[in-house]
């Protein structure tokens, strides 16, 4: 019980709730320099997880709030400038209209490949504003990171164009306001 009162004072008297925070900790590893699957640093003696979130940033009422007894993790104000993306159009191209559950999926909004730019770009779009604003939903934390989603109305197309679909965006923190954009669309 202890261990959270460090926690909630931070967010009640040191931080205001609609700044961005970094969270920091004494080990040099973070999810990136793992290369994707957070491990123990044993040297700082900082748990997996706290490796995934050393160098994350988000904002302070929508934050992750995974600690423990011994965590030695700290959230300062940080000025996010803007992000950056780990999201290659290749995930659309290669993966949304190239495996068949995905395929059909969008196919059923009635999108093709030949739209695979416009969803591109809408994905950027959607994950930037929605972030920056802290419209976005924490998802588990394991050691590939801190997951959270994008929920998005995605206009349909062609036979499907009067319709909106309910859709999200499965995405990873990554450090310095990095964003890896993990499945591009989900349709609710």
């Amino acid at each position: 019980m202890f261990e959270n009162i460090k926690w909630i004072l931070d967010d009640i008297f040191d931080i205001d709730g609609n700044t961005f925070v970094i969270r920091k900790n004494i080990s040099p590893k973070n999810i990136e320099t793992c290369n994707g699957i957070s491990t123990e640093d044993g040297v700082t003696r900082t748990c997996s997880l706290c490796v995934a979130l050393n160098d994350t940033v988000f904002k302070n009422n929508n934050k992750p709030s995974y600690h423990h007894l011994s965590c030695k993790c700290k959230n300062n104000v940080y000025k996010l400038k803007q992000l950056t993306f780990d999201f290659s159009i290749e995930k659309i191209t290669k993966y949304l209209f190239v495996n068949e559950y995905k395929k059909s999926m969008m196919r059923s909004m009635g999108f093709t490949i030949e739209d695979s730019e416009e969803i591109y770009d809408l994905i950027k779009k959607e994950v930037e504003n929605n972030f920056l604003l802290g419209i976005y939903d924490l998802n588990i934390l394991n050691n590939h990171g801190q997951h959270f989603k994008v929920n998005i109305n995605l206009m349909g197309k062609r036979d499907h164009a009067k319709e909106i679909f309910p859709c999200h965006i499965g995405c990873v923190a990554w450090p310095y306001g990095k964003i890896k954009i993990a499945t591009p669309i989900i349709k609710d």
